[in-house]
């Protein structure tokens, strides 16, 4: 397998038609503290990399089995899996429940903790840019996506919120935010790179839960 990227949580190999991602131990944050929206590597925690392997895996199978594809293929072992391959659109889709986190301090003063929200944003993947907001003409004008694919990457986005609110309410747990990212492959967009603690929180009495709670959720 030839390396072909090296992030911070995960390393990507090419494997023939396919991906393998190497899942890392490594910590995000902002100014120092732990914060999965955080562009910053503050340190390493054994056994994180497993545990968003894991949740993945589960996440990214029952998106599949409602009908929303994605490019997980099978898990390898404790830290890799493999994927298919897919142009990947530079942008994270985020879905935002309820208000916290990083709308929050934008919107302080007009946003209360754990406010009903139930939309959609879209930034920009660029690190050197801290991953900045954009807007959806943005997106189009600058041959980013077109306007169709914008409406599609909505669409499946609050299909997935969907399915992740009715998994969560099962379990007396609340959906709080997520984001995705896509990728194009045969002419349809679908669900790609991972859906765990990372890239989704979810409360439990106004209490975000840790990697190892989500992981004891869907165990």
């Amino acid at each position: 397998m030839r390396l072909v990227y090296s992030g911070k949580t995960k390393d990507v190999y090419e494997d023939g038609p396919y991906l393998v991602f190497h899942f890392k131990d490594t910590v995000l944050g902002r100014d120092g503290r732990e914060d999965s929206g955080g562009n910053e590597v503050i340190g390493e925690k054994t056994g994180k990399g497993s545990l968003v392997l894991e949740q993945t895996e589960f996440f990214f199978r029952l998106l599949e089995g409602n009908g929303v594809k994605t490019h997980f293929v099978e898990r390898i072992d404790g830290r890799k899996a493999r994927f298919l391959r897919a142009e990947k659109i530079p942008l994270e889709v985020i879905y935002r429940e309820l208000a916290y986190g990083s709308f929050l301090r934008r919107y302080k003063g007009w946003a209360k903790p754990f406010q009903r929200l139930g939309i959609v944003e879209f930034t920009l993947k660029d690190d050197s840019l801290d991953d900045p907001l954009i807007a959806e003409e943005a997106i189009v004008v600058l041959g980013i996506a077109s306007e169709e694919e914008v409406e599609v990457m909505k669409e499946k986005t609050r299909k997935v919120a969907g399915i992740l609110r009715e998994f969560f309410s099962s379990k007396g747990l609340q959906l709080v935010d997520f984001k995705l990212e896509f990728g194009r492959l045969d002419g349809e967009l679908i669900v790609i790179d991972e859906l765990s603690r990372d890239t989704m929180r979810v409360a439990k009495d106004g209490r975000v839960l840790t990697h190892e709670e989500l992981s004891e959720v869907i165990g």
